[in-house]
């Protein structure tokens, strides 16, 4: 079956305006995926191959963008005034906190579905445990959770060297906005207030299944069903790691993916299965 996406948006709180790909057969449920750092629909594949699924078990499918979709993007911006402008977002740009918005606008999107089931993925995770910190929407049935980060060991990563200290600087010169000279994990432009925030926010590390010790009570909040899903090649000690995460929650249940990475590539039919069967029972 060829999936068939309607092109969407909508207005968040801050007057931000969002897009994303819908598709539906006027299905009772509706899975709502949401990717992680700079993700967008155009290189998520497995989301693709989960949107097929979906429709064919009897759910229809919304990809979310955010305001950390992308690596830089000018997402449409509605000003006090009533113009029409664009405001700088993306990854390189995006605040941890906004992610409140972003979920409740497309919460509220989805809002007359019986049961809605949340996937998100990587940063997603975090976002996901600290918007439902405060809310619990009254259809959410099921969370699945792929590829959740434990970020506290990034700032001593070696591709990391010396980018705190440029943030720093940049930020004391009243340059937040100036991108770093290195992308954050080798690969995506990241501006100096932002990952300031990201490596010092304790909000953001949320999961800490890699720290010994580390406090995951903030999992405890959440009520519904919770799947945690990893790759083989994310960690060696992969199932450890995602069975911490599932033991933390009331109901939860944890599964790696053999010969997976982050993006599970070439696994992506795997990963769909195990969400799908998630989800149906």
């Amino acid at each position: 079956m060829q999936v068939q996406f309607t092109y969407t948006e909508v207005k968040t709180e801050q007057n931000i305006f969002l897009n994303g790909f819908f598709a539906s057969h006027d299905n009772k449920s509706c899975v709502l995926f949401m990717p992680g750092l700079a993700g967008n629909f155009l290189e998520s594949k497995f989301a693709r191959v989960l949107a097929d699924d979906c429709l064919k078990n009897g759910m229809d499918f919304l990809f979310a963008h955010n305001q950390g979709s992308f690596q830089i993007m000018d997402f449409p911006y509605l000003k006090e005034d009533g113009k029409l402008s664009n405001i700088r977002k993306g990854a390189a740009y995006e605040h941890f906190e906004d992610c409140v918005y972003d979920f409740d606008a497309w919460l509220k999107f989805v809002s007359n579905y019986e049961s809605v089931h949340l996937v998100v993925h990587s940063l997603g995770c975090n976002k996901v445990v600290y918007y439902l910190q405060e809310r619990q929407p009254s259809n959410l049935k099921k969370l699945v959770l792929l590829a959740p980060q434990d970020s506290v060991n990034f700032p001593k990563l070696s591709m990391h060297e010396g980018m705190l200290e440029e943030a720093q600087e940049n930020i004391a010169n009243n340059q937040a906005d100036k991108l770093l000279t290195k992308k954050l994990l080798g690969g995506c432009l990241i501006s100096s207030q932002t990952y300031y925030d990201f490596i010092t926010n304790k909000k953001i590390n949320n999961i800490p299944y890699k720290t010994p010790g580390g406090d995951m009570s903030r999992l405890q909040k959440i009520t519904c069903p919770v799947l945690a899903i990893i790759g083989s090649k994310e960690d060696e000690n992969a199932q450890e790691y995602m069975q911490k995460v599932a033991n933390s929650v009331s109901c939860g249940r944890a599964v790696v993916i053999p010969d997976a990475n982050h993006v599970f590539k070439n696994q992506e039919k795997v990963l769909s299965d195990k969400i799908i069967d998630f989800l149906k029972n």
